[in-house]
């Protein structure tokens, strides 16, 4: 990514309990828009390569609507034993999806792209509910 283009915007969404919170994530200027450029780990409803439209607020950039859905999904996912992370995420790239670790132990979050197929990739995270839980935080493909 070409860091003259390069933001943080700010997304704000409830998080497990209901309280508000805010999660920044980069994008690129994209004409009067910006592109999604990496897979958000808590935000809802939005994927890896979106095109969005922002607001000014303070000199900060926070979203305010999609212009453009990539077709991408983002899956979220919390690994309870981190030993399994290797092995779960080399999957995932199996899968030929990306992924990108958070701040927290353990969680993953997960760009399907658009021209590959989620239901392999789904069945494999069904298969490992013991080791895993998972959220279909963005959905575009169908199962």
């Amino acid at each position: 990514m070409n860091a003259e283009f390069k933001q943080k915007i700010k997304f704000v969404y409830k998080d497990l309990e209901g309280n508000i919170a805010i999660e920044s994530v980069w994008a690129e200027k994209h004409g009067d828009f910006y592109k999604i450029k990496n897979v958000p780990f808590f935000a809802p409803n939005i994927a890896f390569d979106d095109i969005i439209s922002v607001e000014y607020d303070d000199e900060e950039l926070f979203f305010d609507e999609i212009i453009e859905e990539s077709g991408n999904s983002t899956i979220q996912i919390i690994v309870f034993n981190e030993s399994l992370i290797p092995e779960i995420t080399g999957e995932i790239e199996r899968f030929n999806c990306g992924w990108e670790g958070s701040h927290l132990k353990g969680y993953i979050s997960v760009n399907v792209p658009k021209d590959v197929s989620y239901l392999g990739l789904k069945q494999f995270l069904d298969s490992k509910s013991n080791d895993l839980d998972y959220k279909e935080a963005c959905l575009a493909h169908t199962v």
